[in-house]
């Protein structure tokens, strides 16, 4: 399966380490000896000593600009309402009666038509957290979807660089979907508190730029220390 970031995994200790974690947190014979935080927990450490990626987030580029553009998409919403927002990038009326469309509409929008993994990631990440606003024409608040978006790309990506071990480990659909939906959901948990927002108008600017890179080491900091508030 590769990596999100290289599409031929990386054999370094730390990948051997997570991909170890991963075949453990599934295998009936291991039950109950890794956690879902602790998979997380080596996944990103050794997303930290992939060879070629220079600064640690260098891996998460389109995906900090892809928040950026949701926070001022966000923003305007906010401020214009959907139908005004959506008709400024060509979309039409914010409820034609197919909000999943529109979701994927403005994903590709957002995040370009690329065809690598990162890419494939933001758009699936971006779509999942619109969605919701759309179906219910509710007006999102910029900081907390930004937040989501964030912790389902970070998931997304775990989930396609364990994927192999995870399955493999598995045996079968419905103990590889308990899995995930527990480290999703541990994920998550660590980015449920609310974040100061980012100024409105500043969101395409280097303050948005600096709010959605923090907002992200955050997370992964809370992550990687295994800090408690979710499901194990």
């Amino acid at each position: 399966m590769g990596t999100s970031s290289a599409r031929r995994g990386p054999t370094t200790r730390l990948w051997r380490a997570a991909k170890g974690a991963a075949t453990r947190y599934l295998s009936p014979a291991a039950a109950g000896q890794v956690s879902a935080r602790e998979v997380v927990a080596r996944y990103l450490a050794a997303l930290e000593e992939t060879p070629g990626q220079g600064e640690p987030l260098a891996a998460w580029r389109l995906t900090r600009k892809a928040g950026q553009d949701l926070g001022a998409l966000a923003a305007e919403v906010q401020a214009r309402g959907w139908e005004a927002a959506l008709a400024a990038r060509g979309l039409g009326a914010a409820t034609p009666g197919n909000p999943e469309m529109l979701a994927q509409g403005l994903s590709e929008l957002l995040a370009g038509s690329g065809g690598g993994l990162e890419e494939a990631v933001v758009r699936t990440s971006l779509a999942l957290a619109l969605r919701p606003g759309l179906r219910s024409d509710a007006q999102p608040d910029p900081a907390p979807l930004v937040g989501r978006f964030l912790a389902t790309a970070l998931f997304l990506r775990l989930a396609l660089d364990l994927g192999e071990p995870l399955e493999a480990a598995a045996g079968g659909y419905g103990r590889l979907r308990e899995g995930l939906e527990q480290i999703r959901a541990w994920i998550e948990a660590q980015a449920s508190e609310p974040q100061a927002p980012t100024p409105a108008g500043h969101w395409q600017g280097l303050a948005g730029w600096t709010w959605v890179t923090a907002c992200l080491t955050t997370l992964m900091t809370r992550l990687r220390e295994g800090r408690p508030g979710g499901s194990p």
